[in-house]
């Protein structure tokens, strides 16, 4: 992917659901290599047997986790969502999903999925903070981003 803006790198959060992990860290790499800086979720919570826990403890460990990648959205300057196929559901966007584009959204982020939203539902709530959706195009987002900097 050619940098379409070397002179507006940004820092760019990926969000989506932890089994998607390979895909959003294939994702950071393409950006990163346009000199953008990217944040992706940590990879402990991916495979995390919550099971184990308590519920007391396994809600004060989703809290943590929540609430850490709610401060690396509110350092970051654009938030995307890597939303793909999910229980059958192209588009798929989780709750801990739709969280992280929620907060993107209240911070004034712009917010961009990378496929359409899928029939679930909390399309309409999904939607509702969308800045765009890029169709799968990475380049979409850097086009994005410029017209609605115009």
């Amino acid at each position: 992917m050619a940098n379409t803006l070397q002179s507006a790198q940004r820092h760019i959060v990926i969000c989506g659901s932890m089994s998607t992990l390979d895909l959003m860290e294939r994702l950071a790499g393409q950006l990163r290599r346009d000199g953008h800086t990217v944040s992706t979720p940590v990879p402990e919570e991916a495979g995390f047997d919550w099971t184990a826990l308590s519920p007391m403890q396994a809600v004060a460990r989703k809290k943590a986790f929540l609430s850490d990648y709610f401060e690396v959205i509110r350092r970051g300057d654009v938030v995307l969502i890597a939303n793909t196929e999910k229980h059958d559901i192209p588009g798929y966007v989780g709750a801990n999903t739709l969280m992280e584009a929620a907060c993107g959204y209240a911070l004034r982020k712009p917010v961009y999925f990378l496929h359409d939203i899928g029939d679930q539902p909390c399309r309409l709530e999904a939607a509702a903070v969308s800045s765009g959706v890029l169709n799968g195009d990475l380049e979409r987002l850097f086009k994005l981003l410029d017209q609605n900097a115009d």
